[in-house]
């Protein structure tokens, strides 16, 4: 399962039966993601704590996130994300990109 919720609005979507972030599903994470994010002034969290492995396409998407809440004055966060998706994203320098739930 992976949660999206909306901070400002409490809007929450989930999408069932994720634990792997790849290819096969980016898009419909993508669309969903691109929906909460398209709004102005969104601060939202992308909660992770299912998602086990991410593949560079679902990189690809969490970067789209971000460069669409920021393009709409947005904030966009991730929160519980499990250890082996963690070190990915420090070995691609992405940990200084993406805002942290847990952080603030």
């Amino acid at each position: 399962m992976l949660s999206i919720i909306n901070k400002e609005t409490k809007q929450e979507g989930i999408l069932e039966g994720l634990d792997r972030l790849t290819a096969l599903n980016a898009h419909i994470v993508k669309e969903e993601l691109t929906k909460y994010l398209s709004v102005p002034n969104v601060i939202f969290t992308l909660n992770m704590e299912n998602i086990r492995f991410i593949d560079s396409t679902g990189i690809g998407v969490l970067i789209s996130a971000y460069k669409t809440a920021h393009m709409n004055n947005g904030i966009f966060l991730l929160s519980n994300v499990n250890k082996e998706v963690m070190t990915l994203l420090t070995l691609m320098k992405l940990d200084k990109v993406f805002n942290f739930a847990d952080d603030i």
